[in-house]
């Protein structure tokens, strides 16, 4: 097993003095953001990435849903 970094060991210690139910409030955020940091990477078809890459070139050019039309898809969907 390796060892935890010096940082880490601050954190531990640093949770050590917080009640019992704070500390597992902790240890879940942790459990997550490890599952996170070693989920393996989601690919992505070429048909998808294009998509992606022209949605997010149109945000870069400012070219995004007013509040109103996100509303109005919410009420469609009714959420």
């Amino acid at each position: 097993m390796n060892e935890l970094t010096k940082r880490l060991e601050q954190a531990v210690d640093t949770a050590r003095a917080l009640p019992a139910d704070q500390q597992d409030l902790l240890a879940d955020e942790l459990i997550e953001r490890a599952r996170v940091l070693t989920a393996p990477a989601m690919l992505l078809s070429s048909e998808e990435r294009a998509e992606l890459e022209a949605e997010l070139a149109a945000a870069r050019r400012g070219e995004l849903a007013t509040d109103e039309e996100v509303a109005a898809t919410f009420d469609r969907l009714g959420q």
